[in-house]
């Protein structure tokens, strides 16, 4: 059994790999599968849940998989596979953190999605550099905790459509939000909020009294 992918998908989905693993070697990835794509779900260490998908087939006798491995052995696994087969069931299987941040382990609801607001990506792009220079101002000098301090205080800040610049900030890192007029959009799911771009998807999900107040059934 195997998963096809062209070799621009997997060199992209390497590539996007690589940029995580530069923060955390230890990063785990799930993998997910339908008939006609491949999907992963990453954690950085952004206080965000990351989603990409690349379009691929998947072998007659393969069952839709769903697994989770170390980040490192699958960006591996995308550069050395054999015409781009992949079979990611043969890799070490990854036990995500427990926290109470993002997870692999805990993924977004696939529907109940509130109608999306729209804006253009280079819009954006400078809400996330103020809140750069602002970061630089304010920390410069201080040790590692205040430092720490401040960018909660700032990346927790909630912008455009209600989303946290934390999400903004982790699509402008990874390459989701770019300065063009590439369309994004943002929609809420009970506690969940998500930046969806044509590069990928970034979620953030609310904790503590804000979160209980948010919870319901999603239908």
């Amino acid at each position: 059994m195997s998963i096809h992918l062209a070799e621009q998908e997997a060199r992209a989905l390497e590539g996007f790999c690589r940029r995580q693993l530069r923060w955390d070697e230890r990063l785990p990835a799930r993998i997910v599968t339908t008939s006609t794509a491949l999907g992963m779900f990453t954690a950085p260490p952004l206080g965000v849940l990351v989603f990409v998908a690349v379009p691929g087939t998947m072998s007659d006798d393969t069952e839709p998989v769903d697994v989770t491995v170390s980040l490192s052995q699958w960006a591996d696994m995308l550069r050395d596979a054999s015409q781009v087969e992949l079979t990611p069931e043969l890799l070490a299987p990854a036990t995500p953190a427990v926290t109470a941040g993002a997870s692999v382990g805990h993924l977004p609801p696939r529907d109940g999605w509130q109608v999306p607001m729209a804006a253009l990506s280079g819009d954006l792009v400078p809400l996330v550099e103020q809140a750069t220079v602002e970061f630089e101002a304010r920390s410069a000098g201080l040790s590692p905790r205040a430092q720490e301090t401040i960018a909660d205080d700032i990346w927790d800040k909630p912008v455009w459509a209600g989303l946290p610049l934390r999400t903004l900030h982790a699509a402008r890192q990874l390459g989701m939000l770019t300065n063009d007029q590439s369309r994004v959009s943002a929609a809420t799911s009970g506690a969940w909020k998500r930046l969806s771009t044509t590069r990928g998807q970034v979620f953030v999900k609310a904790s503590g009294p804000a979160a209980r107040l948010a919870l319901h059934v999603v239908r």
